[in-house]
Order: C-alpha cells, then structure tokens, then sequence
C-alpha cells in the first residue's frame, strides 16, 4: 500500500499544482527521495488546506507538513523541522517601508486566523498586536489593507508574494523585511511513532549528504545562503542608487548653471542678483561632483558605463581597474571584446540576451579572470540608462570571492546560479546552431528554385522571339505552331509557382497532434486517386497499419502523394519474365521506429540519379506521358520532418522502388540507417 501524503494545493513553492494531477515543489521532491530511500511507493494529495488537515485526522492520510504548534502537538506528533517558511509584510505603496519588526508595534494588522499565526506573531512581535484584522484567507488579508481596514498584513510569502505576482493587488508592495516563521515538519498521528522514525532517519541521511540542502537551494528563495546573496545584491541595489542620485544632481546643477549664465546676459541689471544665483549653483555643482567622486570615482565597488549596441567602455572607476588588474584609464573608450581575457565572451552575449528580455539584470553570478590570471567570483547587476540619444548601460560587480571561501553555503549557491547560467549558454548556442541550418536550407532552397524557374522563363523568351520574327516573315502557320509552345511554357511556370505556395504553406500552419487510423487514411487516399485516373487498372493492397501521432491533414497529403507517384509510374509497365504489377502499403519496426512502406514493382529508377530526388521541380522521368511539377516529395519530406520523422527511398530500373517515412523522432546519437 503507497504512502499517503497530504498538503496545501496553494503552497508554493513549498508545494503547489502546476497542473491537473501533476504537484510540484519542495516538498515533493523531497517526498520522492525519501521514497526512493525506503523503497516506498508515493501517493500524493494536494488539496485546500484545510480539507488536507481534516482528512489527515481522520487518517485518510498517512503524512503531512505542517507547523508544530503547541495546539498541533496535542493531536499529531512531529519530526525535526526540516525547512523555515518567511513571513513576508504587505502594505499600501503610499506608506512608509517597516525598518524592523518593532516598527510593527501599533499598526493595524491583517492576519489569517490561526493557531499557526498567533504563535508565529508571538515569537515574533511578543503577542498578537491588539488592533488585528482577523482574515479567512490571504486574499482577504490584502484586501484589508487595500481597503484601508489595515496598516499592513503579515502572511507567509508562499502566499502573499503570488497574490502580487498575479497582478490582483496592484496598488499593494512586499516590503524588504522578511520575518522567520516557525518551523516546517512532517506529522503523523499517534500510534504511527514507527513511520515517523523511519521518516526522521530518511531525512537525517539526507541532511548529511547533502541532499536535503541542495533541494532548498532549487527550491526555496528564502533559505539562509541565498538570503546572504539577496543582502549582497541589496548592497549593489543601494550603490546603483547612490549613483543614480549624484548622475541626477549633477545634471539638475549643470542646467541650473547654464539656465543662470544665459538670465545673467538678459539682464545687466539684476548683476548682484545674478552674482549670488551663480553662486549657488556653483556650489550645487561643486555638491554634486563631491557625491559622484564618493559613490563613482572612490566607490570600492567596481562600476563600468558600456555603450550599448557599440559596447564601448565609456567610464570605469578605479574600482574596476583594481579588480581586473589593469592600469587606470585602461578600460574607457575599449570594447568589451578586447577584454576576452578577463570576461568570457559567450557569458557576455547570454547575459546581453537576458538584458534585451528583461530590461535589467540583478545579481548574476560572473566570473572574471584577473590580469595575474587569478579568477574573481562576482555578482553583476546591471541597468539601461537614456544619456542623450543613445542608451548606456550601467554595470555594478560586487567581488564576493573572498566571501564565498569563507561561507561554504553560499559558495553552494553561487555554484548553482552559475551552473544554471552556462546551462542557458548551451541552449543559446544550440539556438545558434539550429538557425544556421534554417537559413543555410533556405538558401539551398532558394538557388533550387531560382535555376528551375529560370527555365520555363528563358523558353518564354525564346519562343517569344521566334514568334515575333516568323510574324514579321509572314509566316503565320509557324506562329501558331509556336504559340502553343508559349501557353505550354506558361502552364508550367504557372504550375510551378502555385506548387511553390503549396510547398511554403505547410510549415505556416500549425501542427495538430491527434491519433491517426494509417490504415483507414491510405485507403480513402488510394480510392480518391483510382477515381480521378480511371484508366488505371493496377490493385493496391493495405495491410492493417499502426495508429500514428500527427495531423491528418498533412499526412493526406503524404499518402496522396506517394501513392500517386506509386501509381503513375507503376501503370502500363510490362516485364518480360510476365510478372504481374504489385503495389503494396504496410509497416515495420526498427531501432528508430514505425515505419509506413510503399512498395511498388514499376520502372523503378537509378539510385546514383536520386540526390537531387526531395528538390522542388527535379523529375527523375521527363517523359511527359507521367505529369506533374516535380514538387511532390519535396511536399513529402517538409511535412514528414514538421512531424520530426524521416523519408528514405530504395529503388532499382525495371525492379521497382520502395519509400518509407516515419513520424518519429530520432532518438539522441547517431540517427538509424
């Protein structure tokens, strides 16, 4: 019998439902590994709370997670506390941010009604601030405080930060003072002290491993070592805005200067006046270059101004120079990619890509190698600034190198970040890669086009010229002859280009994945082609075929196609050993997959002439007795590969050809022969 577990249908990241049937979160994870330890199988419930608590005492659930309160512990008996869930604070964005919890003291608070919550604020604040808002659920908490009943509302972030994210309280902020709440442990009821051993055992293993911390890195942003991260990047936060106030001030100064020096020309008169305004601003000025020397120039943290688009240095302060280890002045007027050495150039395009996506980056781990070939860990934040008519780029790199040798948890998390980092590098370039192949294949594309456009188009002009000269000779019983020549030139080219849009329409239109009876579909196709050529006599046989995953639509086209062909060049043909004609539809398995068949003993054609055979408009049999543009297995190929399978092709002159296609994907290394 699996292990039943209960928990909070709403509780991310903690646990949650990213679908119908499918849980996520910390929990859960933590719950597989613990099965995979015992061997258990799992049953997860995620439900709203306090259904999830109501089943688990009347045992319809086996495990559940939960604060140990002293009320709780009355009627459930708990392991160790395994994870710390935060408390976040919510307020209006006209009021002040709380600088502590004792700020809290007196305000009007709006907070769930619980045992859970009383005994938190209690740790917390002492007791139960005396003027509360009681709320039946978070939404009802913020709601208070955007409807003034409330000066703010204490709910753990799992909650409170969602309601924000999705956009329902727009008037509400998340203040930066994050309160610890109780901790977080399983619970079994009593009589069931054996299961909770084995539980507690599980997870001291995991605790020892390692395993339980690295999922509260994935999982949990409020965890303690990427809380020491987030009050770095609060710091770099803080010197972006030092910086941004004295960039401010100085340009308020340096139009008041010129706004005075352009009065003082006006007004001879008012010299005195104009004199102690000079005077003023000048000071401001002087101000203003005093903030910036302090929080640019003699700033110990390492600040860059980069062009964007150009990516030119257009200020560094002596910070960076030191971080790098190169001369002062040394990076201004450089382009980044003259400091491959120091930053590597891949890490810089994928984070310019974040910077286009999110307009900032905040906290990304950077590695930069120093000038005596030392590497510095770093966290870089950056932001686009309008200088002018052109956007510069203000870039903050926080060296934590030092930090991280003494704090092997939040080395651990840095490590993570960075590992996350190069694993977008590596998608980025497999974007890279895959678009070189489009536009190397549209290019192969286009030059197959062109050449056979071209032809019908030259026996246009040609004939036409013929024409002109046997009307202008007055032989008109040539030019007739030559004008049916013109009209069949036309029709061809005429053909060829709807062909084209034929061709070019199937990757436009979006790819419907159902179910497909194969069998049922290349019977329907064979009887719609005998219908349309009644002069053929040749049988097709269909054995029974899988069911494929595809859009029916598309593959009509493929068995119209590949049938037509079958036919067309299968009908009239006599062998001289007096074998009858056979054509035949059925499938196979190999290591890739199912393969759909088409056998035929017609003409059959050359192998060494088939490397052009999925071109658009290439005709492996000229003779106009088999008509048609030469687009067909070109329609082929495009709407087997959009599935993500392959075509290939066997033939043979005077035995026959077989075609096969497949709708399944390669699997990784080298693709099936």
């Amino acid at each position: 019998m699996p292990l039943r577990y209960g928990g909070d249908e709403a509780f991310a990241p903690y646990e949650s439902m990213a679908a119908p049937g499918r849980p996520q979160g910390f929990q859960i994870d933590l719950l597989a590994a613990l099965a995979q330890r015992l061997g258990w199988a799992l049953d997860v419930q995620l439900r709203p709370w306090p259904a999830t608590e109501a089943a688990f005492r009347a045992g319809e659930v086996d495990l559940v997670a939960m604060v140990p309160t002293a009320a709780r512990r009355g009627w459930a008996r708990f392991a160790r506390g395994h994870a710390s869930p935060v408390l976040g604070v919510y307020r209006r964005a006209d009021l002040p941010e709380p600088q502590g919890p004792q700020s809290l003291q007196g305000l009007r608070l709006a907070v769930l009604e619980g045992e859970a919550m009383r005994d938190t604020l209690a740790t917390q604040l002492g007791a139960l601030p005396a003027p509360a808002v009681l709320a039946d659920t978070p939404q009802d908490a913020l709601q208070a405080v955007a409807d003034g009943q409330a000066d703010a509302a204490v709910l753990l972030q799992a909650y409170g930060d969602a309601l924000l994210a999705s956009g329902q309280m727009p008037r509400l902020r998340a203040s930066r003072l994050p309160l610890a709440a109780q901790t977080y442990a399983f619970a079994v009821l009593p009589g069931r002290e054996a299961l909770l051993a084995q539980v507690q055992a599980t997870l001291d293993l995991l605790e020892a491993d390692g395993s339980l911390e690295a999922l509260r890195l994935r999982w949990l942003p409020s965890h303690r070592s990427l809380a020491q991260a987030h009050q770095l990047q609060a710091r770099l936060v803080q010197g972006e805005r030092w910086t941004w106030a004295a960039a401010g001030t100085a340009a308020l100064a340096v139009a008041g200067l010129a706004w005075a020096l352009q009065r003082r020309a006006r007004a001879a008169r008012a010299a005195d006046a104009e004199r102690a305004l000079r005077l003023q601003t000048e000071a401001a000025l002087q101000r203003a270059a005093d903030l910036l020397e302090r929080s640019f120039t003699q700033n110990p943290e390492a600040m860059l101004l980069v062009e964007r688009g150009s990516a030119v240095v257009r200020d560094a302060n002596p910070a960076a120079h030191r971080l790098l280890g190169v001369p002062a002045g040394a990076l201004i007027d450089q382009p980044l990619a003259r400091l491959q050495q120091h930053l590597p150039p891949d890490l810089l395009q994928t984070l310019a890509g974040v910077l286009d996506t999110a307009g900032e980056i905040t906290a990304a781990p950077l590695q930069l190698r120093s000038a005596d070939g030392s590497l510095r860990d770093c966290l870089l934040s950056a932001d686009e600034i309008s200088v002018g008519d052109g956007v510069q780029v203000f870039c903050l790199l926080h060296d934590i190198t030092d930090r991280l040798h003494r704090d092997a948890e939040l080395r651990a998390g840095y490590d993570s970040l960075l590992a996350e980092l190069r694993r977008t590098e590596g998608a980025l370039d497999d974007a890279r890669g895959a678009r070189a192949r489009a536009e190397q294949r549209l290019e192969d594309f286009t030059q197959a086009v062109s050449h056979d456009l071209k032809a019908p188009l030259r026996a246009l002009q040609g004939l036409t010229g013929l024409l002109r000269a046997r009307v202008q000779a007055g032989h008109t019983r040539e030019a007739l002859a030559y004008t049916h020549h013109i009209e069949r030139a036309g029709e061809r080219m005429s053909a060829m280009v709807s062909a084209l849009g034929r061709l070019a329409q199937v990757t436009r239109q979006p790819l419907q994945r159902l179910p497909v009876e194969m069998t049922a579909l290349a019977r329907s196709s064979w009887a719609l082609l005998v219908m349309a050529n009644p002069g053929w006599t040749l049988r097709c046989e269909v054995a029974d075929l899988p069911v494929a995953q595809g859009d029916a639509s598309l593959l009509g086209i493929v068995w119209q196609n590949l049938l037509d062909n079958a036919g067309k060049f299968s009908q009239g043909v006599v062998h001289d050993d007096g074998r009858q004609l056979r054509l035949r539809v059925d499938s196979h398995r190999d290591e890739r997959g199912t393969w759909y068949r088409i056998t035929d003993n017609g003409r059959g054609f050359d192998m060494s002439r088939a490397a052009g055979l999925f071109q658009p408009f290439v005709r492996l049999h000229p003779d106009p007795r088999f008509p048609g543009t030469g687009i067909g297995l070109a329609l082929v190929r495009r709407i087997v590969e959009l599935h993500g399978g392959d075509v290939r092709v066997r033939s043979a002159p005077g035995v026959g050809t077989v075609i096969e296609f497949t709708l399944d994907a390669a699997a990784a290394g080298p693709a099936a022969a």
